[in-house]
């Protein structure tokens, strides 16, 4: 639960640049996709599964609202 409530927190900011064409802001997500991708690095060494699989699902959504974000 704690897994799913963490890394969709972007769905909100999603919808809104799709819809407004504004939201976060660009450095914040940038910032956020590159600390998951430190993250998934070390869950991939450490082969720790969750970790691995819940970075993957943070840097899918944090991407998608990048590209959102974008191309508004």
């Amino acid at each position: 639960m704690g897994l799913a409530l963490l890394q969709f927190n972007c769905v909100p900011a999603i919808i809104a640049a799709l819809q407004q064409g504004h939201s976060t802001p660009l450095f914040g997500v940038v910032l956020s996709i590159a600390g998951l991708s430190c993250y998934l690095y070390n869950s991939v060494k450490i082969g720790n599964t969750l970790y691995t699989v819940g970075n993957l699902i943070g840097l899918i959504g944090n991407t998608i609202l990048l590209i959102a974000l974008l191309i508004k």
